[in-house]
């Protein structure tokens, strides 16, 4: 009897799992038509490139490009990488800006360089900067100035995506982020925040509002009502970054508070506590800590309380990583996700959500300065983009905690730094 109960198990167990397998592409597949953008930044070679002599080359030899993966349910990966078009940086936060349609990607470049990152070598006689190109007799379109302070509108709809549109700014953009209510783009500058609109295929300016807290990298709360914002002078090591609290209209940002950490909670910010993300329900700000590079010395996580007037931290997510990049938030509420962006051994590591403060679970192995980080829509796939390997990984989401990473991946440009993901245009 125990016998036969077995066989019985055992053939409808083979049955499932051939009628799974028999469903299965052989290739990377999501429920509904997405498209992938991702910038590349080719400076970020000299990160691993040599001399002869075995110092750092700092020749950029790789320019700058922006890789786009159409992803359906019913054919492989779509990718196509464009080089020399668009400038973009790895200096600043791994998320940039996508219409609500698909139709247009914005991705934000500035001038400004780390110290850190030593004498940096263009090519001889390539525009390097805004004037460069304002006194180039090729147009603006066909030069993607590596030190330009611009961002480029890309039309994903058009067969070469082609760039339709440049803004270029007196400070630095650090960020572009869309808003919530689906007309609006936000441009945190080092100087000022501005508020865009899409009008006829060509950004507009809607505002523009001084801020005077330096370089900033940004989230807007789901409600569209409020910014927080880590800003400081990444070069001044010997005093922390700052985070800010604003309050959002098209018309208008303004300054409210300054987020302070509540006495009594075993945290404190960095000089390089840089880059954060609002949980799904606006009630949580996650921030990034040593986000510059390998620290030697594991960080905290430190957790924004959105529910207070003003924002306290008031908990902490202690040691995740020595460097800790970027978050993205599961639509179950329930799981969250960090990258760990080690030059080395990046991971991520998964989060649980229910807990308070959010309690650490495990780690996963991904590419080498794990950058941007998002799921898609309907929760059942992760992806996470390294510059080191030029690709981006694939986590399945299975149950409510469990990723399992994929053996196949997606290849971008070299040097990925930022990534954004929405609908397929015209699916």
């Amino acid at each position: 009897m125990i016998r036969h109960v077995t066989l019985v198990i055992v053939s409808v167990t083979c049955t499932w799992s051939m009628a799974f397998c028999a469903d299965e592409k052989p290739y990377i597949t999501t429920k509904t038509p997405l498209t992938l953008l991702s910038a590349n930044d080719g400076e970020s070679d000299i990160l691993w490139r040599r001399t002869e002599e075995g110092l750092i080359d700092y020749n950029i030899k790789t320019k700058d490009s922006f890789t786009v993966i159409r992803l359906g349910p019913d054919h492989p990966p779509i990718c196509r990488t464009v080089y020399g078009t668009v400038p973009c940086t790895i200096a600043g936060t791994p998320t940039m800006a996508m219409t609500a349609d698909g139709r247009y990607g914005l991705i934000t470049n500035h001038g400004f360089r780390p110290k850190a990152w030593g004498p940096i070598k263009h090519p001889t006689g390539e525009p390097l900067t805004n004037n460069d190109i304002h006194d180039a007799k090729r147009p603006a379109e066909e030069l993607a100035s590596p030190l330009s302070n611009m961002i480029s509108m890309i039309d994903l709809g058009s067969p070469d995506f082609a760039v339709v549109h440049r803004v270029f700014f007196e400070d630095c953009p650090a960020h572009v982020l869309p808003h919530p209510d689906g007309q609006h783009f936000v441009v945190g500058g080092s100087e000022n925040f501005y508020v865009f609109k899409i009008q006829s295929g060509k950004l507009v300016e809607v505002s523009r509002s001084h801020h005077g807290n330096g370089f900033p990298c940004f989230w807007i709360n789901p409600a569209g009502d409020r910014i927080i914002a880590t800003q400081g002078n990444v070069d001044l090591r010997e005093r922390p970054a700052a985070i800010h609290w604003y309050s959002f209209s098209p018309q208008k940002v303004r300054h409210l508070s300054d987020v302070e950490v509540q006495q009594g909670t075993d945290t404190r910010l960095l000089p390089d506590s840089y880059i954060l993300r609002i949980s799904l329900d606006g009630k949580k700000a996650f921030v990034c800590q040593n986000s510059s590079g390998d620290a030697g010395v594991f960080c905290d996580v430190p957790v924004v309380d959105l529910t207070k007037e003003p924002p306290i931290i008031n908990s902490v997510i202690k040691q995740v990583a020595d460097t800790v990049e970027s978050f993205a938030f599961h639509p179950n509420g329930k799981m969250a996700v960090v990258t760990c962006a080690s030059w080395t051994n990046a991971s991520i590591a998964v989060l649980d959500m229910q807990r308070n403060p959010p309690q650490l679970l495990y780690y996963l192995d991904t590419g080498g300065i794990a950058q941007g980080i998002e799921f898609t829509p309907d929760g059942d796939q992760l992806f996470v983009g390294s510059p080191v390997t030029n690709r981006i990984d694939v986590f399945d989401v299975v149950g409510e905690f469990d990723l399992q990473k994929s053996q196949k991946f997606l290849k971008t440009g070299n040097g990925h730094c930022s990534l954004t993901l929405g609908p397929t245009w015209g699916k």
